[in-house]
């Protein structure tokens, strides 16, 4: 009797051994996304985490005699891709017997393209299934340590970034734009994702951790890292993020009495930005063209759930924009108090190369028009009624607030998430956070 129970300890032992290296190789794919091989391969190839969530998902099929154990962020995952994917193939179809080609005006097949495009989505709901899956092995303390781990391995890379970029070359697809006070990227193909990718794994890793010393360190770090990445923006992001969680926490007394602070802080900030921050981004749009180009893909995007309430298309997107665009530029160029550079946006219409969105949110609006929208609103709104439900402790779920706020605003404004597979990681998490204290 006592070696059966033996036989059975090793056995949950060795099970959750596997789980816990898996989490980990996972959490480590999430940060490499612009490995060289992406000449090749494609975008999608940028990341190993593809072809490490294909090969974990066969194990567990074969594991659970091919039979998927859908816990409730990979049901919402999969349905998304079946649906989008579903409804821009009629959309290819349409597009055919509509016009009897079905090459776009960039002499690319949107057949190709919509398998393409829609790849992102389902790599997502294979990291989203194996990384929940996985975790029904692992222990609370062990994932805690597994996400300290992978934090300090983003800050060992960041010191020898800092050092010298050039060791770190292997992980990039191209090295150009390092030179003196050239911003850091990790090991991601730009900073705005680096930071992102930092700040998650920090938020998160202060989110459980008990020790108030290691909690301020943690809050250094995550000053320190966004400075040294050249990212204030992402601070931004995380303060916007906390006052939300903040103003939403309070009564309905307390709000009101909040606007006491608040009104005079708007109107001081008001001025700020009419005296000093527009006429520096005047200078700003004039010289570079990151601003126009994100301010007027977004008006697109919006513009294109009028266009196309169902989305543009995977495949079809890039015969189908060119009416949402036109009427952006003219929208932007019409109620923008300055001059819009547009040299990017027109390099993006004349070769079809990263034609999208500057927003991982609205890209996939232009994509997938309201059903995108739904997608998203269901996924925050999920996560956000799973922290209020569990057991962990009011700082954590405060912590976690922020962070799927910070998440949001992010999607929203700042990165785009074609190769962002570290926006799954709080999702991730809170769906830990619910079976663990269910």
């Amino acid at each position: 009797m006592n070696a059966i129970i033996h036989d059975k300890s090793n056995i949950i032992h060795k099970h959750s051994v596997f789980a816990s290296l898996c989490i980990l190789f996972i959490l480590l794919a999430m940060c490499i996304n612009d490995l060289p091989v992406q000449l090749y391969g494609g975008t999608l190839a940028a990341s190993p985490i593809w072809i490490l969530s294909v090969i974990l998902l066969i194990i567990t099929l074969l594991r659970n005699n091919y039979y998927l154990h859908l816990d409730p962020y990979s049901y919402l995952f999969l349905n998304f891709f079946i649906l989008s994917f579903t409804i821009s193939f009629i959309q290819c179809v349409y597009y055919y017997l509509a016009e009897g080609v079905y090459i776009n005006n960039y002499g690319v097949s949107i057949i190709g393209k919509l398998f393409f495009a829609s790849s992102y989505y389902f790599v997502f709901f294979l990291v989203v299934y194996c990384s929940n899956y996985l975790l029904c092995f692992v222990s609370k303390k062990t994932f805690i340590n597994i996400l300290t781990g992978v934090s300090f391995f983003l800050f060992l890379i960041m010191v020898i970034e800092y050092i010298d970029p050039s060791l770190l070359s292997v992980f990039h697809l191209t090295m150009d734009g390092y030179g003196v006070g050239a911003r850091l990227r990790l090991l991601s193909p730009e900073p705005s994702i680096a930071a992102f990718t930092f700040n998650l794994f920090i938020m998160i890793t202060l989110t459980f951790s008990k020790n108030i010393f290691l909690r301020i360190f943690y809050v250094g770090l995550l000053i320190l890292g966004n400075l040294v990445i050249g990212s204030k923006s992402s601070l931004i992001l995380i303060v916007c993020a906390g006052l939300l969680v903040f103003y939403l926490n309070l009564s309905f007394i307390q709000k009101l009495k909040s606007l006491i602070l608040l009104i005079p802080s708007i109107v001081l900030c008001g001025y700020v930005t009419v005296n000093t921050i527009l006429p520096a981004l005047t200078i700003d749009v004039e010289q570079f063209s990151s601003v126009s180009t994100r301010l007027i893909t977004s008006i697109w995007a919006l513009l294109s759930l009028l266009y196309y309430p169902l989305g543009e298309g995977y495949g079809t997107y890039t015969v189908w924009f060119t009416s949402p665009l036109e009427s952006a530029i003219d929208f932007a160029n019409e109620f923008v108090p300055f001059s819009l550079n547009l040299s990017e946006i027109n390099a993006m219409i004349n070769t079809g190369n990263y034609l999208s969105a500057k927003s991982g949110i609205l890209s996939s609006v232009i994509y997938s028009g309201f059903i995108a929208v739904m997608f998203f609103f269901l996924l925050f709104k999920k996560s956000f009624k799973d922290i209020s439900l569990s057991n962990i402790v009011y700082y954590q779920k405060i912590s976690l607030r922020i962070v799927l706020w910070y998440t949001f605003l992010s999607l929203l404004l700042a990165v785009n998430i074609e190769v962002l597979y570290v926006f799954l990681l709080p999702f991730i998490v809170v769906n830990f956070v619910r079976n663990f204290t269910a």
